[in-house]
């Protein structure tokens, strides 16, 4: 190969490895994004889970107060809280 011819070769050599390069990178960006995606998507559904244990157990309190299977004190300090007023805003507010 002449000088000129090389030159060109090696210059097709270096774009394809440019361009190979650039595909890589943005397959490791569109990977990063995809997984960040995944963890806010768990961090959601933890949140929804917590959510639904916490009025799950308001319901259970409620339903124990309704019965009479809390004990006075009990009901008390849950009163004194605020645990009776914000599972009732909770409530309103679904």
């Amino acid at each position: 190969m002449s000088n000129p011819e090389q030159r060109a070769y090696e210059e097709e050599i270096a774009a394809a490895m440019a361009a190979a390069e650039a595909e890589a990178a943005a397959l490791a960006q569109a990977e990063a994004e995809a997984e960040a995606q995944a963890a806010a998507q768990a961090e959601a559904e933890a949140q929804a889970a917590a959510a639904a244990a916490a009025r799950e157990q308001a319901r259970q309190d409620s339903a124990e107060v309704t019965r009479g299977l809390m004990d006075p004190v009990t009901i008390r300090q849950l009163s004194s809280s605020g645990h009776f007023a914000q599972r009732a805003r909770e409530g309103r507010n679904r």
